[in-house]
């Protein structure tokens, strides 16, 4: 399995204010936020300027049954989670379970990246989460 970081997801409920620090440090290029209404969550990318195009991720809370919601008032904004392309999601996800991690979230579709990237594809992109217990959450997207 070959990884590739992807995004570094962090949860705020102050997007506007997050985005305004970015942008005075010199990140210019912000996509604008897309819902995705199955996940709960609006998300925007920053593009960090990094040549194997790495990405910073910010998510805010759609409702308040959101993961991203319970995420915030148990730990507050921040670091989130760290996200790896995959070539294919479903056999990454069987050697993350057998090195023993925790499956937060089964790949599911994930329009909302594609429309972030302005992507057409014939497949859509998919996503799923894991937890690494004590540790940090992984996402796995594997693009359409």
């Amino acid at each position: 399995m070959k990884l590739k970081l992807d995004h570094i997801g962090f949860v705020t409920e102050e997007r506007d204010k997050i985005e305004g620090v970015l942008r005075r440090i010199g990140f210019e290029k912000i996509t604008e936020p897309v819902p995705d209404p199955l996940q709960k969550v609006s998300g925007s990318f920053v593009d960090i300027g990094d040549k194997d195009r790495i990405y910073l991720e910010i998510l805010t809370p759609t409702d308040r049954d959101s993961p991203v919601a319970k995420f915030l008032k148990k730990k507050g904004q921040g670091l989130h989670h760290l996200c790896f392309e995959v070539e294919n999601i479903e056999e990454a996800k069987k050697i993350l379970e057998d090195a023993g991690f925790q499956t937060v979230c089964e790949p599911v579709e994930c329009e909302a990246y594609d429309i972030n990237f302005g992507r057409n594809p014939q497949k859509k992109t998919k996503i799923a989460f894991f937890f690494i217990p004590n540790l940090v959450l992984i996402e796995l997207i594997e693009k359409g």
